[in-house]
């Protein structure tokens, strides 16, 4: 038996109550790493709070290395989280980078440095590998909570949530204030959409606890992504899980994690072509196999790949257990 691991995660997104819908990927993959017999403590620093959070806990990590409590290594979610936790010297540090931490220009301006920083290094997709100049890097996309994303019947779904029996429904899963998702493209192409058909709607369901979204996507006909960039779409592969049709621009992953799955389509970024494609979806009328097809990159996959990590580069002479 591998002996127990004692981990500090530092994170600046995690869901709480008042946030439920902020990285709740995150939260599943300590939990899974909690369950295989590991302690995980969580220094969550709030972004809402702004540079003083940031601040609070720059101290905190500074003086972990005055500290008696031992860890065997830290684990840092997003780019600035793996900045902040380089300001102590006692433990290695990987970080798990989400996609526009290293995608993104103004983001990837602490990414990167963090990048080369660590000790060790996770990424989304293969793209994102390439941009922190890794070559160690490893591809851990986070792994789907399938007790909660699976196939569920859609008019119980919509009766639960109060939604129209009789509706098309477009799922757009993420803020519509977040310009990269491009809410906008998709819009337009529900409004061309509705020119040939009736009661098409498009529905945003953000900040929500993850049991309400999985209930979203059995109750949806069609999930949209039409994004300037990804990592892994986490909404992506929660979608699969529930046999949700997918119409997606070719980004991040998106392409290997939808291929061959019937029902599934790939757009450009024209509105007229992203509605082709949900017409497509709508004729077809009917769910996906994609819960097959994701079924082996659960929470408990992904957590064995990071626990992997952690012991290669405990065992790299780092002081951990070997």
């Amino acid at each position: 038996m591998m002996e127990k691991l004692n981990i500090l995660v530092i994170t600046n997104t995690y869901p709480t109550t008042n946030t439920p819908g902020d990285a709740p990927q995150i939260k599943d993959q300590v939990e899974a790493i909690k369950a295989k017999g590991n302690d995980v403590e969580v220094m969550y620093v709030s972004h809402y709070r702004g540079i003083w959070s940031y601040i609070a806990a720059a101290l905190k990590i500074m003086g972990l290395s005055f500290q008696h409590r031992h860890y065997d290594l830290i684990h840092a979610y997003y780019g600035h989280c793996g900045f902040l936790a380089r300001l102590q010297a006692k433990y290695p540090v990987v970080v798990t980078f989400l996609g526009s931490d290293l995608l993104y220009r103004r983001d990837s301006r602490i990414g990167k440095p963090a990048a080369r920083l660590a000790d060790g290094v996770i990424v989304q997709s293969e793209e994102m590998k390439r941009v922190s100049k890794r070559e160690d890097a490893r591809v851990i996309p986070f792994g789907v909570n399938l007790n909660l994303f699976k196939p569920y019947p859609m008019q119980t779904a919509r009766r639960e949530l109060g939604l129209d029996l009789d509706e098309k429904l477009v799922l757009f899963p993420w803020d519509p204030a977040r310009v990269v998702k491009r809410y906008d493209l998709i819009e337009e192409a529900v409004r061309i959409v509705n020119q040939k058909r009736e009661k098409v709607r498009l529905i945003s369901v953000y900040d929500k606890p993850h049991e309400v979204v999985a209930k979203y996507m059995n109750a949806c006909n069609v999930m949209v992504l039409a994004s300037f960039h990804e990592g892994s779409p986490m909404a992506l592969r929660e979608a699969m899980a529930c046999n949700l049709p997918i119409v997606a621009v070719d980004v991040g992953d998106v392409r290997q994690i939808i291929e061959g799955v019937a029902g599934c389509f790939l757009c450009t970024h024209d509105p007229a072509d992203i509605a082709e494609k949900i017409n497509l979806v709508l004729d077809r009328g009917e769910r996906t196999s994609g819960a097959l097809a994701i079924r082996q990159a659960d929470a408990s996959w992904g957590a064995d790949q990071v626990l992997q990590l952690y012991r290669f580069i405990l065992r790299a002479g780092r002081g951990g257990p070997q």
